[in-house]
C-alpha cells in the first residue's frame, strides 16, 4: 500500500511531466531532489526511479514529436554512437562515487550542470525564438562530443540530457527549436534504457523502491508518465507560451540548485 506522502511525491513527478516535457527539458534535474528531498530515498535510488522517469516521458513525447514530423533520425543515429557508451560509463562511474567516495561528489556534478542548463534556459527565455527555423550547419566533431557528455551526464545524474542534447541540436547540428525538441527526446529513449539497466544491474536500490511504492505503484506511475508526456508533447506546446514554461523550468532548476548547495555548504 503505498503511502499518502509517496502518493504525493507521484503527483508532484507528473506535474513536472507534463510541464516541462513539449521543450525537450524531460525534468530529469528536478526528479531527482523531489524524490532524494522530499521523497526521502537515497541518493542512487532517487537516480535510478529519475532514469526510469525521464525514459517514460523521452518515449511518450518523443513519438509525438516523431509523428508530427518534428525529429530527425539521421541525426540521432550519429548522437548514439557517443551517448549510449557515455552512458554506460556514466552510470559505472556514479555507483563507484556514491558506494566508495561520497554522493555529494555526484552533488557537486548536478550543481554544474545545473547552472549550465540554467545558463542555456535563460538565453532561450531571452531570446524568445521559438520559431527560428535554422541556427547552424552541421559540426560532427562538436556535436558527438557534446551528445557524448549528455549520455555522461544522464548515466551518472539520472538526467535525459535534454537541457545538453537540445543545445547540441540547434548550435551544432543544425536543428530549430521543435525539430531539436524531438531530435533529443528520441536520443534520450535510446540512452535511458541503456542507463537504466546499467544501474538497475550493477547496482542495489531497486529493492528500496519496491519498498517504498511498489511494484504495481511503480508500474502505474512509469505508464501514466508515458501517457502525459505524449499528450502534453502534443497539445500543451500549442496552447503555453514557451516563455512561461521556460521560467517555470528555471525556477525550478534553482530551487534544486540552491538544495544541493545548502548539502555542499555544510560540509565546509
Amino acid at each position: 500500500m503505498v503511502s499518502p506522502e509517496a502518493l504525493g511525491v507521484v503527483v508532484l513527478l507528473l506535474i513536472v511531466v507534463i510541464l516541462f516535457s513539449p521543450i525537450g527539458l524531460g525534468g530529469g534535474l528536478v526528479y531527482v531532489p523531489i524524490l532524494h528531498y522530499i521523497g526521502g530515498l537515497p541518493f542512487e535510488a532517487a537516480i535510478l526511479a529519475s532514469l526510469g522517469l525521464v525514459f517514460c516521458v523521452a518515449f511518450g513525447s518523443g513519438f509525438a514529436h516523431e509523428k508530427g514530423s518534428m525529429a530527425d533520425k539521421g541525426l540521432v543515429k550519429k548522437a548514439i554512437v557517443t551517448a549510449i557508451p557515455c552512458g554506460i560509463v556514466g552510470a559505472l562511474t556514479s555507483l563507484w562515487v556514491i558506494d566508495e567516495i561520497s554522493e555529494d561528489w555526484v552533488k557537486l556534478f548536478a550543481l554544474l550542470v545545473s547552472v549550465w542548463i540554467l545558463y542555456q534556459t535563460g538565453k532561450r527565455i531571452l531570446k524568445d525564438n521559438e520559431e527560428d527555423p535554422q541556427t547552424s550547419e552541421f559540426n560532427h566533431p562538436i556535436y558527438v562530443t557534446g551528445t557524448g557528455f549528455g549520455g555522461f551526464a544522464c548515466g551518472f545524474l539520472g538526467i535525459g540530457g535534454g537541457g545538453i542534447y537540445v543545445t547540441m541540436n540547434r548550435g551544432w547540428g543544425g536543428l530549430g527549436l521543435r525539430e531539436a525538441v524531438g531530435t533529443s527526446f528520441l536520443i534520450a529513449a535510446c540512452v535511458e534504457p541503456i542507463a537504466f539497466s546499467t544501474h538497475l544491474l550493477a547496482g542495489d536500490s531497486w529493492t528500496v523502491l519496491t519498498d517504498t511504492y511498489g511494484l504495481i505503484g511503480i508500474i502505474s506511475t512509469f505508464c501514466l508518465a508515458v501517457i502525459a508526456a505524449y499528450f502534453s508533447g502534443t497539445l500543451a506546446i500549442k496552447y503555453i507560451p514557451e516563455r512561461v514554461v521556460m521560467s517555470t523550468f528555471a525556477l525550478m532548476i534553482t530551487l534544486s540548485l540552491l538544495r544541493y548547495s545548502a548539502d555542499l555548504l555544510n560540509l565546509l
